[in-house]
């Protein structure tokens, strides 16, 4: 498997998704209180840590062969990666100026973004 391909299906191991999740929630929790450099750190060390890890140990071969591979293989594109950015920047904006409202058009991007092939499909 290309590195290209084992980077892009990296995303949707469980314990890829997980980590993500739980820091982005973490993230947004130290944006809140306004401890910009602990939400820096959790926006990019357990994440990186994680993809690493995922990317060196896991089989991503297998995950290749499963709806969600195709799927991801489809529709997440370079762009689609850029747009789910722009979300979880919209919800940390949000964050930072305590507005939930920001954070849930944030979250709406981010699962837009997963969502696109769903939807658009």
């Amino acid at each position: 498997m290309r590195l290209k391909d084992r980077i892009l299906l990296h995303e949707i191991h469980p314990a890829k998704l997980v980590t993500d999740i739980g820091s982005g929630v973490l993230c947004l929790y130290f944006l809140w209180q306004h401890r910009l450099s602990l939400a820096i750190l959790f926006a990019a060390v357990p994440p990186l840590l994680a993809s690493g890890l995922v990317l060196r140990f896991a089989d991503l071969e297998a995950l290749e062969r499963t709806v969600l591979g195709a799927y991801v293989r489809r529709y997440m594109t370079p762009a689609m990666q850029v747009v789910r950015l722009c979300g979880f920047l919209a919800m940390a904006v949000g964050a930072w100026y305590h507005s939930p409202l920001a954070i849930l058009g944030g979250l709406g991007i981010v699962a837009g973004g997963w969502l696109k092939g769903v939807i658009f499909a």
